[in-house]
């Protein structure tokens, strides 16, 4: 029996921190068609059942098209069970459209509630029973000990909600996983962590948040999937599978050897090559290492000369000012008798080096123009 462990999809997702509109509409279509092509993966290699433990969509006001689409994905593979559970951005929008335009769910559409509801589900001589509940701030602190699973049993348990230690009053969906240890869980399938985590929670129990199928923005870097669970008899084999469209990227490169913009370019494109980031990706640079105070990097001109060649690109400066203080002691500008104000400072205590140079980098270039005071 193969089974699929998807969560924090984010379907219509507004996407306009980083994006304009005709990008953001681009990249909600791209997280929607890597839905439906997780579908047919599903099909294609015999999966019987898909868990989506929350968030399946972004908003409470979804489009006809993330509807349609997910509709179309149910019930034309009657064949695979869905195993919905909602999530704290999901709401019934969904589910209340669907049942309005075809009169109910579909058959092979499993939903959870704010009490433990359990599903058989059977393949061969492979028998599941899958579990889950809806963590709301009312139930979140006595629903694990409400949960009673046959030991028997191969038992997968699905929640929504951020991991704690303890349980306590808190208005959050919290999960305390230490106190869903040794209670007869084999795989404990949780959505709301966008990153992929798989580990073993006690001696049968394999916990995992599989992360978001997409990265949308750059607290969701490296690759972004599914879990696909392998379920014999004998136990469960889960194998994180990298499924995203686009990866993201945040990256440093050191630019200390670079004399201008055009050596930033070619810096960021030699270190980008060198980990496999394609033109597809997402990527954010921070510009590393020290450069000397003359030297000009021209952000926006770097950012688009570099922005063709990749989805999407943001570059930050995080460089330090090399400070050659010596240049400066016979200069009779004002510039000069600024650093060298800053430098007696230094030699008395009053400033450390680094805030002294930090003070120089920025007075020189107020003083070349280059900054503005706010």
């Amino acid at each position: 029996m193969k089974i699929i462990h998807t969560a924090d999809l984010h379907l219509d997702s507004k996407l306009s921190r980083y994006f304009d509109s005709a990008k953001a509409s681009q990249r909600r279509n791209e997280l929607l068609l890597s839905f439906q092509k997780m579908v047919e993966y599903g099909s294609t290699v015999g999966v019987s059942a898909i868990i989506i433990a929350g968030d399946l969509f972004d908003v409470r006001k979804i489009s006809a098209t993330a509807r349609d689409a997910v509709y179309s994905s149910v019930v034309n593979n009657p064949d695979i069970e869905f195993f919905y559970l909602r999530g704290n951005h999901d709401a019934d929008t969904f589910l209340n459209q669907i049942t309005e335009k075809y009169g109910s769910l579909p058959e092979n559409l499993k939903m959870f509630s704010g009490d433990w509801t359990s599903y058989v589900h059977t393949e061969g001589d492979v028998s599941v029973v899958i579990t889950g509940a809806e963590i709301t701030k009312e139930n979140n602190t006595a629903l694990v000990d409400s949960l009673s699973l046959d030991r028997k049993r191969i038992n997968i348990v699905t929640l929504h909600g951020q991991e704690v230690p303890t349980a306590g009053k808190t208005d959050a969906e919290v999960i305390p996983l230490p106190m869903y240890r040794d209670r007869g869980i084999d795989y404990l399938a949780l959505g709301h962590i966008h990153a992929p985590k798989i580990e073993k929670l006690d001696s049968r129990c394999t916990y995992s948040y599989c992360g978001c199928l997409e990265g949308r923005g750059f607290d969701e870097v490296g690759e972004r999937g599914f879990n696909l669970l392998d379920i014999t008899n004998d136990g469960i084999n889960v194998t994180f599978v990298p499924f995203a469209k686009r990866t993201v990227f945040d990256i440093s490169v050191d630019v200390s050897d670079c004399e201008n913009s055009g050596d930033v370019i070619a810096a960021v494109r030699d270190f980008a090559s060198s980990k496999g980031i394609a033109d597809k990706d997402m990527l954010k640079v921070r510009l590393s290492g020290k450069v000397p105070l003359d030297t000009e990097f021209d952000l926006n001109y770097i950012t688009q000369n570099l922005s063709e060649e990749y989805f999407f690109i943001k570059v930050l400066d995080e460089t330090e000012s090399l400070i050659d203080f010596e240049s400066f002691a016979f200069d009779k500008s004002l510039k000069g008798e600024y650093v060298r104000l800053l430098k007696k400072e230094a030699e008395k205590g009053t400033l450390s080096e680094e805030e002294a140079a930090d003070c120089i980098a920025m007075g020189v270039r107020l003083l070349m123009g280059e900054e503005k005071l706010v």
